[in-house]
């Protein structure tokens, strides 16, 4: 299913702070959305997501209108969300995070990623980071959602555990999976990415392939201070 945004904008306290984004996260893709700090990323995806409200605009997955949807029925329509801050409920354990989603949860979360079996019986809040970051997206991957939306999936990870997760957002899209990335390392999402935009000051001000983003660090600097690609 694809993810489409049509003209969305998205206000906080009464002031815009996304204005007018068009953008389709295609089934079978990764698509990556870039920026620099404070441009509106977060708020784009909380808005896709029905954390917040949007002033304008329609979002749609599979065809289906989500504009007006409350979160909950977004998520059961395919829609997950993982947010900033490896958002883990810290006195479960691995297993029963897991278990909150789904009774078969844990054997398909180790088929993605193993290196979590030894930990199944640990608090959540006593994993490592990156321990911790394989866990929500696992949780989240066991719903088998349509379309995922990931917000600074490395933020605060060490280089070596990044390397470790981004494969398996190419694998997942190659599942057939809408991925919409929100993500710090550009050349690194930009390396694994169908598609890129870049927001700045609430604004798309490049869309399209990846390719000249990746040849052109002038092309990514401009498109981050919105002169263009």
């Amino acid at each position: 299913m694809n993810l489409v945004l049509d003209g969305v904008s998205v206000a906080r306290g009464g002031q815009p702070v996304v204005r007018e984004v068009t953008l389709t996260a295609a089934a079978g893709q990764v698509t990556v959305l870039l920026g620099p700090n404070g441009a509106g990323k977060t708020t784009l995806l909380e808005a896709v997501s029905g954390v917040v409200p949007v002033r304008a605009g329609r979002i749609t997955l599979g065809g289906d209108d989500l504009t007006a949807w409350p979160r909950t029925r977004r998520a059961r329509r395919g829609l997950a969300h993982v947010e900033q801050g490896r958002t883990v409920f810290a006195a479960l354990t691995a297993r029963e995070n897991l278990e909150l989603v789904a009774v078969d949860a844990v054997g398909r979360a180790l088929a993605v990623f193993p290196e979590l079996e030894a930990r199944l019986g640990v608090r959540a809040g006593q994993l490592s980071g990156g321990e911790q970051q394989m866990l929500v997206l696992a949780r989240a991957l066991v719903a088998s959602p349509a379309a995922l939306l990931l917000d600074e999936m490395s933020l605060g990870l060490a280089p070596g555990v990044v390397r470790r997760l981004l494969p398996v957002i190419r694998t997942l899209a190659g599942d057939g999976m809408a991925v919409l990335l929100v993500e710090q390392f550009a050349h690194a999402a930009l390396a694994l990415a169908d598609a890129a935009y870049v927001l700045s000051r609430g604004a798309i001000t490049y869309g399209g392939a990846p390719g000249p983003l990746r040849a052109s660090d002038d092309a990514l600097r401009r498109a981050y201070l919105g002169d263009g690609p």
